[in-house]
């Protein structure tokens, strides 16, 4: 099993995975890769390039299965350092689909 991010209590538990995300907001970014995900958000390890509270449209891309997962996400968190997206909005066939990937990943 991968690493955990940190002990914190969470409700659904940070991953470290190979994971890259297109993003849409103010900005289009192509390609970037999570520093880490789970089944309510990802965090980008970069300087924030949209501002909290941002509506943003993400497809998830999962290397190992080549499968995406669209889904959209709010900024919670942006700093030099990183930048937080909680999903919201996520339909029961995106939950879904997304907990099938990230199970696959961490198998790989």
């Amino acid at each position: 099993m991968m690493p955990r991010v940190s002990n914190e209590e969470r409700v659904h538990p940070r991953l470290r995975l190979n994971v890259t995300a297109d993003v849409i907001g103010g900005e289009v970014v192509l390609a970037h890769p999570l520093a880490d995900i789970s089944l309510g958000g990802c965090r980008f390890a970069s300087t924030a390039w949209e501002p909290e509270g941002r509506e943003l449209q993400l497809v998830l891309g999962f290397p190992q299965s080549g499968a995406s997962v669209p889904v959209a996400g709010l900024v919670v968190r942006a700093t030099e350092r990183d930048m937080g997206v909680r999903f919201h909005e996520i339909s029961s066939e995106q939950k879904w689909a997304l907990r099938k990937q990230i199970r696959e990943a961490q198998a790989h």
